[in-house]
């Protein structure tokens, strides 16, 4: 498999260095890609940004793959676009405001009923090593840095 990527604030080279071909926009990735699976923050700049108009240039049978935030998609025009493009999927790991709507899409769209994203065995390793130290570090210097309830 191919994989290409666009990121506005990683240089090309670094991206290829990583065996990844570098798109010039996020525009060129979804006309070029039959999966396109986002990760992406919920910033001012990506909130909502894939919409309609970004979705409706992706490929045929393309899939829609959403591991980043809910605000980054336009819920309504993803949902307008899925009912105009039959061949289209979305799947996310964050349940949508309008689910009821998605489910409208049936073999077409998938969510979990929660947040997905890090749960697997290397970051859910990674964290029970984290846990470990912090509390080793507060038992034997008393460290607080990562204290939750003050």
């Amino acid at each position: 498999m191919d994989v290409y990527a666009y990121d506005a604030y990683c240089p090309a080279d670094v991206i290829e260095a990583a065996g990844v071909k570098a798109v010039a926009s996020q525009a060129d990735l979804f006309k070029e890609c039959d999966v396109i699976s986002l990760h992406i923050p919920a910033t001012a700049e990506t909130k909502q940004s894939i919409n309609k108009a970004l979705c409706s240039t992706m490929k045929k049978n393309a899939i829609l793959i959403n591991t980043a935030r809910k605000e980054v998609i336009d819920e309504a025009g993803l949902i307008e676009l899925l009912a105009e493009r039959t061949d289209l999927k979305y799947i996310t790991d964050i349940k949508p405001d309008a689910d009821a709507e998605f489910a409208k899409f049936e073999g077409r769209y998938f969510s979990t009923p929660k947040k997905m994203g890090a749960q697997t065995a290397e970051a859910n390793t990674n964290a029970g090593i984290a846990a470990a130290k912090q509390i080793v570090g507060y038992i034997k210097d008393g460290v607080t840095k990562f204290q939750v309830n003050k």
